[in-house]
């Protein structure tokens, strides 16, 4: 079997061979990005940046998902640094930027992206109006009651989660002794 140290080996020389005696510029773009399907970060970091003319410009969406994965890197790198009762507290917080992470990209048109590359931290700008909407503050008065009226209602909690002995007074709903018996 072929050690990793052997792969970067024969690639880094097979990189070196094709860079070598592929002089035509086009050719070498045609060669490395469409044969072997090598990114333009990709080739910077092999310092060949004399290509960039031929790989056509980032448009604004692609430019959003560039800067939206960035200022996400940057979110998880703070979260690290906090303390477990500090993350607990910001929860709320924390699901809403995932969530806007995650769901903006399909999400967004080109005029959306636009807008939104003017700023500097979009996904705290979209992840801080949905948590305004659709927030713990949302839930109050009338959605509350009637979360509370459709679970008495149904009473299909009863056998979803798991019930206090003292409340029921018998085994639960989804338990082997009240599960009915067929006889023959």
């Amino acid at each position: 079997m072929m050690t990793e140290e052997r792969k970067n080996q024969l690639y880094d020389e097979m990189f070196g061979w094709i860079c070598e005696h592929i002089h035509d510029s086009h050719d070498l773009y045609i060669t490395l990005h469409e044969h072997f399907g090598m990114s333009k970060e990709e080739l910077h970091d092999h310092c060949i940046e004399s290509l960039d003319e031929y790989f056509p410009e980032d448009g604004p969406i692609e430019r959003l998902k560039q800067k939206l994965n960035a200022c996400f890197e940057q979110y998880k790198a703070g979260w690290l640094q906090k303390r477990p009762d500090v993350l607990i507290e910001e929860a709320e917080e924390i699901a809403s930027v995932q969530r806007m992470f995650k769901e903006l990209p399909k999400a967004v048109t080109e005029e959306d992206a636009e807008y939104l590359l003017r700023f500097k931290n979009p996904l705290e700008v979209v992840s801080d109006s949905w948590q305004s909407m659709n927030g713990s503050g949302t839930v109050v008065d009338d959605d509350m009651s009637y979360i509370l009226w459709d679970l008495r209602d149904k009473q299909s909690a009863e056998f979803d989660y798991e019930l206090e002995p003292e409340y029921y007074g018998q085994p639960a709903p989804s338990s082997p002794e009240m599960t009915p018996q067929m006889s023959m």
